[in-house]
């Protein structure tokens, strides 16, 4: 195995661990999903995040729950969309108010769980998404190479707010630099 690829697979290892650990201490204690369909305040049973971070106006919980992953792994699985909805609304339930997803993620899919999982609480959170890669705005197809030209970005915004569910995106930014759009 060459030099780098294992570097590559030792920290993917890693980071795929950290993130096991600090999901599990969050979650630990979760309720069963009946109850997780009615987010509510922060739950007394479990872990419960604490402290707040400004991030320019917004304030958010010291720890912000990334939905990357929730429609596929970097294995051959795919997550269950019931379980993948009680992370998120229990992640409320323990002070959770900091989403982050992307449109490339599922491509697409990540967006509409998301939505789906903090419709009920939504005023509550704030949620980060990604735009620029060439991502076809229909079907979800991503295409080689970035597309971060100014009309590609408000019609990317506008399907970002259907699949959300929400009238508003908190924290918009450029996922990779695109060379080719104007700055």
């Amino acid at each position: 195995m060459p030099e780098k690829r294992r570097m590559n697979a030792g920290r993917r290892g890693f980071l795929g661990a950290a993130g096991s650990v600090a999901a599990g201490s969050l979650l630990a204690g979760a309720a069963p999903s009946a109850s997780a369909q009615t987010p509510g305040p922060a739950s007394k049973a479990g872990h419960q995040v604490s402290g707040r971070r400004k991030l320019g106006r917004l304030e958010v919980s010291s720890v912000g729950l990334g939905v990357q992953n929730m429609s596929r792994t970097y294995q051959t699985t795919i997550p269950s969309r019931p379980e993948m909805l009680d992370i998120i609304r229990t992640a409320f339930d323990r002070g959770v108010t900091f989403y982050d997803a992307a449109e490339a993620y599922g491509p697409h899919e990540v967006e509409r769980i998301l939505g789906e999982g903090v419709a009920s609480f939504r005023n509550k959170v704030a949620i980060a998404t990604k735009f620029g890669f060439d991502i076809d705005l229909e079907t979800g197809v991503r295409r080689p190479g970035r597309n971060s030209r100014p009309a590609r970005i408000k019609l990317a915004v506008e399907g970002m707010l259907k699949r959300l569910r929400t009238d508003r995106i908190d924290l918009l930014y450029q996922h990779r630099v695109d060379p080719e759009a104007p700055s």
